[in-house]
């Protein structure tokens, strides 16, 4: 005798149509797994965003204070910015903010104390909607090139770091933006 195992339904005479209710708990389990990876993606690419948005207003801050800072006449020390804020421009003996040398870049020092008056200021950026809005500190070191007494040349090195996260938890690296004019 030959057993066969027929794959028609016995009492109705039909092949089964449809899922059976345990295929649908699989499936339901797989999708729900892959929609639960994919919305753990949003809050850490949304913080990268706003990490990535606060580095660029950094940079930008920091070359709108170098722009004003090298549109000086050389023999000009200090100067008033586009905040009202006196910038000082060095001299003899007194360059700013604390400069380190990493390879072969210069570093602004925020570690240390704060540099001499005119040689830092704090931006906040008003147009940031997050609570508290964040902060940024720049700090600058400018070393005069002097030939005959008379000086010919500046090396600006500025640095700009936020000072708070605005609400992301990224890293707070300093922008390092470094510069020379001539005569």
């Amino acid at each position: 005798m030959h057993l066969a195992k027929s794959s028609r339904d016995t009492k109705s005479g039909r092949e089964p149509n449809g899922f059976s209710v345990l295929e649908m708990i699989l499936a339901s389990a797989v999708l729900m797994v892959g929609v639960i990876s994919v919305v753990q993606l949003v809050p850490a690419s949304l913080n990268s965003s706003i990490g990535n948005r606060l580095d660029t207003v950094a940079t930008v801050v920091a070359q709108r204070e170098l722009d004003q800072m090298l549109s000086q006449p050389l023999n000009v020390n200090t100067f008033v910015d586009n905040d009202g804020q006196t910038v000082r421009l060095g001299g003899a003996g007194a360059p700013g903010a604390p400069v380190a040398m990493n390879g072969g870049y210069a570093t602004i020092q925020f570690a240390a104390s704060l540099p001499p008056t005119g040689f830092y200021k704090s931006y906040t950026d008003l147009n940031d909607p997050t609570q508290p809005a964040p902060t940024f500190d720049l700090r600058w070191a400018v070393f005069p090139q002097v030939s005959n007494g008379v000086v010919v040349g500046r090396r600006i090195i500025i640095g700009c770091r936020r000072t708070n996260n605005g609400g992301n938890q990224q890293l707070l690296l300093p922008v390092i933006l470094d510069s020379s004019v001539q005569k």
